[in-house]
């Protein structure tokens, strides 16, 4: 259809500020705290971190832009508008273009990474598994403030150098820039906990990951973030837990903490009788060592319904029980999709846990289709098998521990809330995002 045709004088501007409206929007990308309407928080930021379905958002703002002169004016007013500076080639960010973004996301990782049209660098797994690497240095934010006044994103990603580029700046300035963000990623190494508080004090969604040279900058101060809804941290120390636990976050339901050593039992069991009462959702990943639950670990979180855990200790006996009367339903693997140690633990958790509803994996059914039926085929009989795969994914041990789930009425999830009766009818699609009716909307006009 003909450029002219498409945007006939006949439809009022308002008439497309609406269409526009509907065509760039985004229900989860532009939620600034998208954990609270989920109840699977691994599910939820999968889709709020994934690159590509903001990437496909990006671009189809940009391809509408191109259809006329009132249309490319109708997109860059909208409202919700995602913005990544670095894909814009050979176009001049000025402050106005940083100033209408709603989710500002800046760094690219095509610099540090091998990765291509998927990559992955700054998806979920970015948090989840480890992945630390730091983007190039940028500071584009600290040197377009003059021009830029106040942000109107609710939603900002960057790296740790323009994080710090700003620090640099006077605090007033910043703190206007800042304003109006509500979720705020910083990542790889930041400065001080205690001026993010300060900057932003009215956060519902926090990631970083903090180091001792963060903590060697700053002066022991309280850290207060009264609306601060969702955690996402690292430590490099388990002594640093001490610190976090010192924090003062009354509004805390989900917390996601990733441990780069080792933590000993008495750090952890401070922290999380400090942080814990609250909690509706804990995911814990160590790096380094097997996660040990303390005694008086369920009394510790009286009210979390999802706990996401890498390796449990391996003595089953030193499972504390949570009491009948807990919430708890979903445990969820937070472990890297290639290792097994934790799929090994399925079948005792949910012996063992007998109230569980639900086991949430990091595996995709799309990966090992004909593996798990060609296990169907041959009538495999359930066995805790000794699996010696820790470098790549064992198919035994996701059989296996779906099979388990099946006789005790457990549902076993994929990493997408799949289960592997639900994937074989159809039910769920890997690919059925809003993004694609989006696209086919477009088309049709």
């Amino acid at each position: 259809m003909e450029a002219h045709t498409v945007d006939s004088p006949a439809v009022p501007t308002e008439i497309w500020r609406e269409i526009f409206h509907i065509l760039l929007w985004d229900d989860i990308i532009f939620d600034s705290d998208p954990v609270s309407s989920s109840h699977q928080p691994h599910i939820a930021l999968r889709s709020w971190y994934d690159t590509n379905r903001l990437l496909k958002l990006w671009k189809q703002r940009a391809t509408l832009r191109t259809v006329s002169k009132r249309w490319k004016d109708i997109a860059d007013t909208s409202l919700y508008q995602y913005l990544r500076p670095s894909n814009l080639t050979g176009t001049p960010v000025n402050g106005v273009t940083l100033q209408r973004a709603y989710r500002l996301q800046f760094g690219h990782p095509s610099s540090v990474c091998s990765c291509r049209d998927q990559c992955i660098c700054r998806d979920y797994a970015y948090w989840c598994f480890g992945g630390s690497r730091e983007p190039r240095s940028t500071r584009l934010l600290a040197d377009s403030m003059s021009s830029i006044g106040r942000l109107r994103a609710k939603i900002l990603v960057l790296p740790g150098s323009e994080w710090n580029a700003l620090m640099a700046k006077p605090a007033e300035a910043v703190t206007e820039l800042l304003g109006e963000v509500r979720s705020l990623v910083i990542e790889t190494f930041v400065s001080t906990p205690k001026e993010i508080s300060i900057i932003c004090p009215n956060l519902t969604f926090l990631a970083l990951h903090l180091t001792y040279f963060s903590w060697e900058k700053s002066a022991i101060e309280p850290v207060t973030f009264p609306d601060l809804s969702t955690l996402q941290i690292v430590v490099d120390r388990e002594e640093d837990l001490q610190k976090i636990g010192r924090w003062k976050m009354p509004s805390l339901k989900y917390l996601e903490l990733r441990m780069s050593s080792g933590s000993e039992d008495i750090f952890f069991a401070d922290f999380l009788q400090g942080v814990g009462k609250g909690l509706i959702s804990l995911q814990i990943g160590d790096t380094g060592e097997s996660i040990v639950l303390f005694d008086g670990f369920w009394s510790a979180l009286p009210k979390v319904r999802y706990f996401g855990v890498s390796t449990l200790y391996d003595d089953v006996d030193m499972w504390p029980l949570p009491p009948q009367d807990h919430p708890l339903r979903t445990i969820s693997n937070r472990e890297p999709p290639d290792y097994n140690f934790w799929r090994r633990q399925i079948i005792d958790v949910v012996d063992i846990w007998t109230r569980i509803e639900c086991i949430s994996d990091t595996h995709l059914w799309e990966d090992m289709e004909q593996e798990i039926l060609k296990l169907e085929r041959s009538e495999n009989q359930l066995s805790k098998h000794y699996c010696k795969s820790d470098n790549f994914m064992c198919h035994q041990c996701i059989y296996d521990g779906n099979t388990r789930c099946e006789e005790r009425n457990v549902r076993y999830e994929d990493a997408f809330g799949r289960t592997w009766a639900e994937y074989k009818q159809g039910k769920w699609s890997f690919h059925s995002y809003p993004l694609s009716h989006i696209t086919y909307r477009v088309q049709a006009l």
